[in-house]
């Protein structure tokens, strides 16, 4: 596939082993006992069928649609495409972190519960990288056009841009259903 080898591609999943790598150095850094408590709570929730599927579903299409949408409209403003990358960053260091609290407080059992949890979030980081693709691609375009006084076809180009943003946001919805029901349902079995 002509996009994962190109030089924006890898640069944006070096960004996220950034990312990931600054998620595991704060976690380190900060009070472990606060993320403990939070982890077992919400475990509990699901060992114990109280987890709350509709707003854990909610929450989970409201997020993945607000950072979808900012790296979109970053692409169209060009000059903020970089912003991005920024949260492209911030999605590395929320894996680098979940990871890291659920290995510390789960120790052996934590590998098998993160693998679970990082699914979905690997899911969306790969959806959002590509996204991220795009928004730097159309940037990049827009602004060598600009430079060398060339025209483009920006109709074409921006209608491009929409559908694969559409298609991407179907994915980030069946991601948002993995994360809600499948998952939650495989921790609910393996706990």
């Amino acid at each position: 596939m002509k996009i994962i080898k190109s030089k924006i591609f890898k640069a944006l999943t070096l960004i996220v082993m950034v990312g990931i790598l600054l998620g595991i150095i704060s976690f380190i850094i900060t009070n472990k006992k606060e993320i403990k408590s939070d982890l077992i709570n919400y475990f509990n929730l699901i060992k114990n069928g109280k987890f709350n599927y509709t707003n854990s579903l909610i929450t989970s299409l409201f997020n993945n649609f607000k950072y979808s949408f900012l790296i979109w409209i970053f692409g169209i403003i060009f000059i903020f495409s970089f912003i991005s990358i920024l949260l492209i960053v911030y999605k590395g260091i929320s894996l680098g972190f979940m990871l890291s609290g659920i290995i510390y407080t789960f120790k052996v059992k934590g590998l098998l519960y993160g693998l679970i949890l990082s699914i979905p979030c690997i899911l969306n980081i790969l959806i959002y990288i590509f996204l991220a693709y795009y928004c730097i691609n159309f940037s990049i375009k827009s602004l060598n056009a600009f430079r060398n006084n060339r025209q483009i076809n920006y109709k074409s180009f921006f209608i491009n841009y929409i559908y694969v943003y559409l298609i991407l946001l179907v994915l980030l919805i069946i991601s948002s259903l993995i994360e809600t029901y499948i998952c939650s349902n495989l921790l609910k079995f393996v706990l």
